[in-house]
């Protein structure tokens, strides 16, 4: 794919010094795109006014303000900001035009008449980025052909106001939204442009940050759209709840007590507990999964000492060989292993791929002929494929690709037309469960990727990340999911449906969620192996 033409931003910008880390990195990704133009930066020309002296007196020492002053202080302290230095960022601010804009300041809205917006007016802007100002009106507005978009740190149907990430938690939400948006004359009317969900953190500091962070592809994401000519927004629906602003006595406290429990907790489990982690064993099930009674499942004997996850299945010759990542306590790591299935036992286990390297999900399939695996190796920043030199037990590293990023839980498939994909999650920000990326690729020799056009064509912790091989029936491809909210990794498993796949288009819908509580003392569950007449499984229980 060639982009059809370079676009050209602006940048409401802090001045270098003022902005946030975050906003460091997401400027310095933005330089590093080879089709867009940063022309111009846009400051704030005004005259700063000195803030007046907090005053002193009852209203300082009100509980919830000093109580929620002091959690903040704590929670940047155990939670320390990452800070980001960018020469690139640096450089921008000394070689890029700088326009001073000189609003109204009316309460909270800077207004830009006509005489301000015109000193954008030559640059033909496809959009301008907002970091600074307040609420924006004016003029301005139709500068840019795509608009001005802001990010809200927050998903703008539940949540308008902030702090960001707070309000969530206390709310009990199972993730925290982020809303990409297209200012419009209207206060709280911004057209959506994208919406992205990421897991929920028990720290409101940690949510804040691991958003903000994580949005930046969002962003880079929208604007690699608009390089396309593609640009869609959809007005934001009927909003019921408050403008939520900073906690009062009664929010402060509800927060602390759970914030609290939280951290001893993590505490206790880490250094005290002799419980230990959880681990995973594997279960066996009769009939097809998107229909079955999943208590009736039975569970695969585990040895003492490692835990068994990500069961991949296949028949070869009538033999059910079981492929499986299997971690053992003492040495720490994983390794790929292999066993053949029978009654819901599996005998004759062997290691089949082991370099030392941390290594799970082994997806195990037949293609042209032959047979492949992919596994994860995370731990190597890599995708690495290998071939069945003497199926099940001896296998030969076939091709590499995406050196250097963090590629997690691959699915493979090949269409209806014989096109080859793969799927997959990235690592962003410490996470590897929000976003899903797809590739058309030539072979799996990996020679040749193209992009989806829509990368990440899910930014969504509740249904992104692959949870499964992707599997067909009766002509429909189904791809499982993991489903990892209200802070859990693990939460549980959906079954999509693919509706639509081009390098232009992904359509999916969810066709049933599953989740730990069909047998007791389970804490989690997040893969799936779907086949006509029987399932496997893995879930998680606390260690003894």
């Amino acid at each position: 794919m060639k982009y059809p033409y370079k676009v050209k931003i602006g940048l409401l910008t802090k001045p270098l010094e003022n902005l946030d880390p975050w906003e460091i990195e997401l400027f310095d990704q933005l330089l590093d795109l080879d089709f867009l133009e940063i022309a111009v930066l846009i400051l704030d020309g005004r005259t700063i006014e000195v803030e007046q002296e907090p005053k002193k007196g009852l209203k300082s020492l009100w509980p919830g303000n000093f109580l929620w002053k002091w959690q903040k202080i704590i929670e940047k302290k155990i939670f320390k900001p990452v800070g980001t230095n960018s020469d690139k960022v640096k450089q921008l601010f000394l070689s890029t035009s700088i326009v001073r804009m000189l609003p109204d300041r009316k309460g909270f809205v800077d207004y830009f008449d006509r005489k301000e917006s015109d000193k954008l007016k030559g640059l033909d802007l496809d959009v301008i980025l907002r970091h600074e100002f307040n609420i924006i009106k004016g003029e301005i507005l139709n500068i840019p052909k795509y608009g001005v978009w802001s990010l809200h740190h927050g998903d703008n149907f539940v949540n308008r106001g902030g702090p960001a990430g707070f309000w969530e938690i206390i709310e009990k939400h199972e993730v925290v939204g982020v809303t990409l948006q297209k200012l419009t004359p209207e206060l709280d009317g911004g057209l959506i442009i994208e919406k992205a969900f990421y897991n929920i953190n028990w720290s409101f500091i940690k949510n804040q940050q691991f958003i903000q962070f994580s949005s930046i592809q969002l962003v880079l994401k929208n604007i690699r759209k608009i390089s396309y000519g593609r640009f869609d927004v959809s007005k934001s629906l009927t909003y019921s709840y408050p403008l939520y602003r900073s906690p009062g006595l009664a929010a402060t406290l509800a927060y602390l007590t759970n914030f609290y429990k939280e951290f001893f907790l993590l505490v206790y489990h880490r250094f005290l507990s002799k419980k230990g982690d959880n681990f995973w064993k594997l279960y066996f099930g009769k009939g097809e999964f998107i229909y079955a009674p999943l208590f009736r499942a039975k569970e695969i004997p585990v040895p003492e000492g490692e835990f068994w996850a990500d069961p991949f299945l296949l028949v070869k010759d009538g033999v059910k060989y079981l492929f499986f990542e299997r971690f053992r306590f003492e040495r720490q790591s994983a390794c790929i292993s292999v066993g053949i299935l029978e009654n819901a036992r599996v005998s004759g286990i062997k290691d089949v791929i082991d370099d030392g390297s941390h290594m799970s999900y082994p997806n195990v399939f037949e293609d042209e002929g032959e047979i492949f695996m992919i596994p994860e190796t995370c731990a190597k920043k890599r995708l690495e494929v290998y071939k069945a030199v003497d199926f099940p037990y001896k296998w030969e590293l076939y091709s590499t690709a995406f050196e250097g990023e963090q590629i997690a839980d691959v699915n493979f498939m090949r269409d209806t037309e014989g096109k080859a994909w793969i799927f997959f999650s990235k690592g962003f920000w410490h996470d590897l469960n929000s976003d899903l990326y797809i590739y058309q690729i030539d072979s799996l020799r990996l020679e040749k990727l193209t992009p989806h056009l829509l990368n990440p064509v899910i930014i969504d912790a509740r249904i992104a990340r692959n949870g499964g091989k992707i599997y067909q029936k009766n002509g429909e491809y189904f791809r499982p999911s993991q489903r990892n909210v209200k802070g859990k990794y693990g939460f549980g498993v959906n079954v999509n449906q693919i509706l639509e796949l081009s390098l232009e288009e992904y359509n999916e819908t969810k066709i049933v969620s599953a989740y730990p509580s069909f047998k007791p003392n389970i804490t989690g569950f997040h893969h799936v192996d779907s086949h006509d007449d029987f399932y496997l499984m893995d879930v998680a229980i606390r260690k003894e």
